[in-house]
């Protein structure tokens, strides 16, 4: 008898830990998260690589403007045949030094300079959407290797039910009220919850993996301590959020600034349609003085205009396509808002529901059942199902707080905001 009344306390607390479980309070924010995701912008490669290219990017805009290098050039005359070898002015009867520099013609420059800043913002905006997708990123494998650190727990709890449970039947079958058959069956079911624990250990493992990769860091470092999904919904505004995909999601922008460059190179091309300018000056040294000087001015003809209106049309419809896009963008942004509030909130909805009564019903069913088994009122076989159906629940149930994390990180991407 106080074996049995032992058995019973145990399968009770176990009982009570599992509908429990998910009432964890939440924290209002998870440093180990927040220094995983401060970690990844720091040293994730994909991030590193789209920086260097903005770097490159506003390097180019501050030189796009410049005049091109001047040259000299230095004609010797006459040279003295007696003596070809000597390439020098002092064996020439003249010497020419002449200095040039060509200039654009006017507002060249200045729109060159404002596709450049345009190309750079455009760089900047696609380092901050890699660096959005990134945080994505650490916070679902997060999410995941969470799940698996809560599920194994889960399946370690119940393991010590199926054990309670075994005691029971073993109990039972020495007084010759179950069979050996029950007694093999609740030991299938134990050989089974071991097999999940490898099974989610392997899982974990590979979301362990996943996020190193993420962080840039090696795969023999250890991560720190994950604590449980947190089972407390986030508040956040739709339409707020709408509104900031609209005007703050870095993949418009930069579709927007590549749209402007494209723009600002049809106007470009339109200016080729006149001259540019050289300007030279030539000192002329004649029996070692400097007596006269030349004055130069060359223009190119640009008179093949076709070539300039195809290269002006190109970067029109480039630029139209670029508007195009940003519009789709938007259009999808907004699609993607909508579509992530609406799981979100069914998630949360079936948070509420299985924490309100789906688990503890769950709970309640098994302890009742296991109360009748042990009294004898019920088989092996109706006690092990509902021992099914309690870790089904759990698992369904933190299945669907996982769901909930990874659409808000989705979510927090597409508005390009934070969230939580």
């Amino acid at each position: 008898m106080r074996m049995k009344r032992k058995i019973h306390g145990a399968v009770c607390a176990v009982i009570t830990a599992l509908t429990l479980s998910q009432t964890v309070p939440a924290k209002a924010e998870d440093p180990t998260l927040k220094s995983l995701v401060t970690e990844a912008l720091a040293n994730n490669p994909e991030i590193a690589a789209r920086r260097e290219r903005s770097h490159a990017s506003a390097a180019a805009a501050r030189y796009a403007g410049a005049l091109e290098d001047p040259t000299l050039k230095v004609e010797l005359e006459d040279l003295d045949s007696s003596s070809p070898m000597n390439i020098s002015p002092g064996n020439s009867m003249l010497t020419r030094y002449t200095l040039s520099q060509s200039f654009p013609f006017p507002g060249k420059r200045g729109l060159r300079e404002e596709m450049a800043g345009k190309e750079a913002s455009a760089a900047d905006s696609l380092t901050k959407a890699t660096e959005l997708d990134i945080i994505m990123k650490v916070k679902q494998a997060y999410f995941d290797l969470a799940f698996y650190e809560e599920s194994i727990r889960l399946t370690n709890e119940i393991k010590e039910l199926l054990s309670s449970m075994s005691k029971v039947a073993q109990g039972r079958y020495s007084t010759a009220q179950a069979t050996q058959l029950e007694v093999l069956k609740v030991e299938v079911e134990l050989a089974m919850a071991t097999n999940d624990l490898t099974v989610l250990e392997a899982s974990k493992a590979v979301a362990g993996a996943r996020l190193k990769s993420i962080l840039n860091r090696g795969q023999d470092d250890t991560l720190p301590h994950v604590p449980g999904l947190s089972k407390a919904p986030v508040a956040f505004n739709a339409s707020d959020l709408a509104k900031k995909a609209d005007s703050q999601s870095p993949l418009v922008k930069m579709l927007e600034a590549e749209a402007g460059a494209s723009e600002l190179e049809a106007d470009l091309m339109k200016k080729e349609y006149y001259p540019d300018l050289m300007l030279g000056v030539a000192p002329i040294q004649r029996d070692g003085r400097f007596d006269y000087f030349d004055v130069m001015v060359q223009v190119n003809i640009p008179i093949w205009f076709g070539k300039y209106e195809n290269k002006s049309g190109e970067a029109s419809h480039k630029g139209r396509e670029m508007r195009l896009m940003a519009k789709a963008e938007r259009n999808a942004k907004a699609y993607e808002i909508k579509a992530g509030t609406l799981m979100a909130q069914s998630s949360e909805r079936m948070m509420g529901l299985y924490e309100a009564s789906i688990v503890p019903q769950a709970a309640l069913s098994f302890e009742s059942a296991m109360k009748n088994y042990q009294a004898g009122r019920m088989d092996l076989l109706t006690l092990i199902d509902t021992e099914r159906v309690l870790k089904k629940t759990r698992l369904e149930y933190l299945k669907t707080v996982l769901d909930y994390w990874k659409n808000m990180a989705e979510l927090e991407k597409t508005a390009g905001t934070e969230i939580f």
